[in-house]
């Protein structure tokens, strides 16, 4: 048996893995072709039942609002709302890194390498930790969604001003292919 068939082998599935690991953080969007958004006039916005920081969240409900005025829609009671708007932000960490555990033994598993039996405990060495917000919209009418929409953005800072930013940034993302209607501005 020829090497080459074997390295064209290793190269594709070497490529493969290099181009998943490049994937970036596109949102995912979806929603109800059927639907008739054209006759959405209203909307209330929901604020999240586990609230974390009502600051930032306040900020959220603005900034939705704001996107689905310009939409056409107008913001009304719960009661009276054609749709609501629901929303989670949520705060990930990504540690990508490796690690050496050390104990008795020797052996290479995965990304952790080093000494081991029983892994006693573990060194990180040269970690790298990302924190991503991620934001999750979704409308809902008669208590079925019509629109749903999740991203993230990978923080440079922590503090409230960047991950507001970053939340503002992402809301006019996610929200930008909802249908406007025939009242936009």
């Amino acid at each position: 048996m020829s090497s080459a068939p074997v390295r064209f082998f290793l190269f594709a599935v070497m490529s493969l893995m290099l181009l998943s690991g490049c994937a970036s953080n596109k949102p995912q969007i979806n929603m109800d072709e059927q639907q008739n958004f054209a006759a959405i006039k209203t909307f209330y916005v929901k604020s999240p039942l586990n609230s974390v920081n009502v600051t930032l969240e306040n900020q959220l409900e603005s900034a939705i609002t704001s996107i689905m005025r310009g939409k056409g829609l107008s913001p009304v009671a719960q009661a009276d709302a054609d749709i609501e708007v629901a929303f989670l932000p949520t705060t990930a960490r990504k540690q990508d890194g490796k690690s050496v555990s050390l104990g008795l033994g020797t052996g290479v598993f995965g990304r952790t390498t080093g000494i081991s039996l029983g892994s006693i405990f573990s060194v990180p060495v040269g970690e790298q930790v990302s924190e991503y917000q991620n934001l999750q919209i979704d409308v809902i009418k008669n208590g079925s969604f019509i629109y749903s929409a999740a991203g993230s953005a990978e923080l440079d800072a922590s503090d409230n001003i960047s991950v507001q930013r970053a939340l503002s940034d992402l809301v006019r993302e996610l929200l930008k292919p909802y249908p406007a209607t025939n009242n936009a501005q």
